[in-house]
């Protein structure tokens, strides 16, 4: 019997994709939950052989590779301009770490050049590693709750092993998170309006595959298209009538700071939101304007800026 109580996620980016860069417990543990490696992902194709009787004719596993998801809270580092300890799973989901010393860290969009990671995932005593990894990342700030980033990463599949969880695991780079909030979320504008808001997420929208052909086997994530939801109080027509600027196409910027103590402080920053249509929700009473939208560049891999500081 294994427990799911006792796992661990460590992480660390490759040298040379694909290579095993063998992550520590005391270098690169990744506090994380909701860990869940997949033992084996893969197609599978029937070989449908003609025979004089009924039945199946058996399959044959092809496309042989490893899907691990996690959670990550989103936190600082403790220090402006030092990286959070979640930098290197941000930029495997395609962002570019840029550290100002003593001020702060900032992960923008790459569309080429992104890094790999090496992933051990620990399940009581069975060890599924994943090389070459890339991922997906959602990220999650709903009032009242811990802010989140959910991702999903895909490498190449090696076979489980019975591997003892390491000792002298670290997590002290890991900040404890504040909860999304009046007192610790200040700023949020969505168009130019500061509304009531009581959930918002981005979805990074990496168009992740698993492609193996003759000469190459590999993660690849060849497009995104970043989408995102939020839910606010709907205003007056005068304030805003989210029905024409969807009508019309227009565009605006998104702003949310989380956060308020130096060196625990988030920025996600876009410039360029279109609306889509929406609907409207009953919460508690008050009417509330539940918003799809899509996370557009406005002159190229500018679509989305995160600020650690």
């Amino acid at each position: 019997m294994k427990s799911m109580k006792k796992m661990l996620l460590l992480a660390v980016i490759e040298t040379t994709s694909g290579d095993d860069a063998n992550p520590t417990a005391a270098a690169n543990a990744i506090m994380c939950r909701a860990l869940m490696p997949e033992p084996i992902t893969a197609e599978q194709v029937s070989r449908d052989l003609i025979r004089p009787y009924k039945g199946n004719s058996g399959k044959l596993v092809v496309g042989v590779h490893r899907r691990l998801t996690c959670e990550v809270e989103l936190a600082g580092s403790g220090a402006a301009g030092t990286a959070p300890a979640w930098g290197p799973l941000l930029q495997a989901c395609g962002f570019a770490e840029t550290v100002t010393a003593g001020q702060d860290v900032t992960y923008d969009p790459v569309s080429e050049g992104e890094p790999t990671l090496t992933l051990y995932g620990y399940l009581d005593g069975i060890l599924f590693k994943l090389t070459g990894v890339k991922g997906n990342v959602t990220f999650t700030l709903n009032a009242k709750a811990i802010p989140v980033m959910q991702f999903e990463f895909l490498g190449a599949y090696s076979p489980p092993t019975d591997t003892p969880l390491p000792t002298g695991v670290d997590y002290s780079a890991f900040q404890q998170p504040k909860t999304v909030g009046k007192a610790n979320t200040p700023t949020f504008s969505f168009h130019g309006v500061q509304a009531c808001t009581s959930a918002f997420s981005i979805a990074w929208g990496n168009t992740q595959a698993w492609r193996e052909l003759i000469n190459c086997a590999g993660a690849r994530s060849p497009d995104r298209q970043p989408t995102g939801n939020v839910t606010m109080e709907l205003p007056s027509i005068a304030t805003k009538n989210w029905a024409e600027v969807v009508r019309a196409g227009t565009t605006g910027a998104m702003s949310l700071v989380h956060g308020v103590t130096p060196g625990n402080i988030i920025e996600l920053a876009a410039p360029n939101i279109q609306c889509n249509p929406f609907s409207l929700q009953d919460d508690q009473g008050i009417a509330m304007v539940a918003m799809p939208f899509d996370v557009n560049p406005l002159l190229g891999n500018d679509e989305l800026s995160i600020v650690v500081r």
